[in-house]
């Protein structure tokens, strides 16, 4: 039987890691939204696809076209998200938060298997922006 896969499934195993990490997922960046003295606002862009990795102490997102090149997040809470504000029922998933400050921009990510958030606090802004990502099988659309 000959197996076939596509580059992106594939780029997950060729990113260069040092020991200890270990893949997180695959994940597609799906809604950005800003938020600026109460109001939100939905702000269009093209999805973009990213994988994660961790080693219990820092997360790292890697683009969908980079090898090298990623964002680094330092783990600052895993005892599980709290999910279902505004519902009728609140739980709490398996997940972790983490936070990156790079160039007075602070990133707050929130991991869970099967969701992505990051929210950016830049230092000289009201705005807030809060991207959401979605779990994916594969890097590739059509998954």
């Amino acid at each position: 039987m000959t197996v076939l896969l596509n580059t992106a499934e594939v780029l997950a195993e060729q990113d260069i890691l040092p020991d200890g990490f270990r893949f997180a997922g695959n994940y597609r960046f799906d809604k950005r939204v800003k938020i600026r003295d109460g109001d939100s606002l939905l702000i269009p862009s093209k999805p973009f696809y990213c994988r994660v990795y961790t080693d219990g102490i820092s997360v790292r997102v890697y683009g969908e076209s980079s090898k090298e090149s990623y964002t680094s997040f330092t783990i600052h809470r895993n005892d599980g998200i709290l999910a279902g504000a505004g519902s009728g029922k609140m739980e709490t998933l398996p997940g972790v938060q983490a936070y990156s400050l790079v160039g007075n921009v602070l990133r707050q990510l929130t991991l869970t298997e099967d969701r992505l958030v990051l929210t950016k606090f830049p230092a000289f802004s009201d705005v807030v922006e809060i991207t959401y990502a979605n779990r994916r099988i594969s890097l590739s659309g059509g998954r």
